[in-house]
């Protein structure tokens, strides 16, 4: 009798400890494919930067980011995070037609970037992304008119 209490118990416990891990992976969509979250981290780094939001493109770009600027210059996570309020360079950019490529735990994003604003036009991009502990993040780009 005592060992049907102690089976009981532990399918009891099984199951109360595994209902949010299920119910977690029920709420995950069937569209979560790695190729899927980097795309939506590039939309995500571009709404951010339209916005200014500093807070979002801290999460987003990692701390050990390099990139490098139109003029060849190297750029570092403090160098594209706009330091004041307001938008910033991407106001207005509508991310285009994008591959991604997914080795791993890192991931290569290659496409277009149309900007807005008065200097409209488009932009090519590559980043190159990571998955880390806090999800998805940007650590290289390269950008070229």
């Amino acid at each position: 009798m005592a060992y049907a209490r102690v089976i009981t118990y532990a399918v009891l416990l099984f199951w109360v400890s595994a209902t949010p891990t299920i119910a977690q992976q029920q709420a995950t969509p069937a569209t979560s494919k790695p190729e899927d979250q980097v795309a939506q981290l590039e939309r995500d780094w571009l709404t951010a930067d339209g916005k200014g939001d500093a807070a979002s493109l801290r999460r987003i770009i990692a701390d050990d980011f390099i990139g490098s600027s139109f003029d060849g210059g190297l750029l570092s996570k403090e160098d594209i995070i706009p330091q004041s309020a307001g938008a910033g360079g991407f106001a207005g950019a509508i991310p285009g037609e994008t591959t991604v490529r997914v080795f791993g735990d890192t991931a290569v994003l290659m496409g277009a970037i149309t900007t807005g604003g008065p200097e409209k036009g488009e932009i090519r991009v590559v980043l190159v992304c990571q998955k880390r502990s806090q999800g998805w993040q940007m650590i290289a780009a390269h950008l070229t008119r």
